[in-house]
């Protein structure tokens, strides 16, 4: 007789049945992780800098060839002019001797005031100034300034520069600063300039020629 054997039902038969599964190869069931989370990195601020300011205007200058004082920077260095300015415009050359020189000490030829006068002689008042910055050196934009109760021209759009005329006496005052290293310079600007202006006098009675 032919026996067939059966598998009842309940807790056995499910576990017998499982065992049967496993021996037979069934589907190897693994669990799943869930992804690491990816850290997200960080922005780095940009530095941010600021110029430094200028020193204060402790120091006083006296020229006594061109006839005009005026205050300047403290720890600046002067190089009183030796020569009379007798050119009819002025030529910027660094320590040339027709001119007064102040200057930063670090940065020299590229952070200074020059000062400079001569005669005006039979030109107006007017006319020497326009020609002065009409120059090679002058201003391309310019507009009216008073300097010690003198009236002049006064460069525009950074350009720093002023030609006054008094008694008879023209004067060139610059402000020089170089590009080449523009966070040193930046508190050097026309307002400063003007700070500076506003402590000129002029002499013209002292002047020698």
């Amino acid at each position: 007789m032919n026996r067939i054997l059966t598998l009842g039902r309940g807790p056995v038969a499910a576990g017998v049945l499982a065992v049967l599964l496993g021996a037979c190869g069934g589907p190897d069931i693994q669990p799943t992780s869930s992804p690491e989370p990816t850290a997200t990195p960080e922005a780095t601020a940009e530095p941010t800098f600021s110029p430094i300011a200028a020193p204060p205007l402790t120091q006083s200058f006296t020229s006594t060839l061109h006839g005009i004082s005026m205050s300047y920077p403290e720890g600046w260095t002067a190089q009183a002019a030796s020569e009379p300015w007798t050119e009819s415009t002025f030529p910027l050359a660094f320590g040339a001797p027709h001119a007064d020189w102040l200057s930063d000490p670090a940065l020299t030829s590229d952070l200074f005031l020059t000062i400079a006068s001569q005669p005006i002689d039979d030109s107006t008042p007017e006319d020497w100034a326009a020609e002065q910055m009409a120059s090679d050196e002058g201003c391309a934009a310019t507009g009216p300034v008073a300097v010690d109760g003198a009236a002049g021209l006064i460069g525009a759009d950074e350009c720093t520069i002023a030609v006054i005329t008094t008694a008879g006496r023209g004067y060139w005052i610059q402000l020089y600063t170089s590009g080449d290293d523009e966070l040193a310079v930046a508190p050097y600007d026309a307002a400063w300039f003007e700070e500076i202006l506003a402590t000129v006098q002029l002499q013209p009675e002292d002047a020698v020629d």
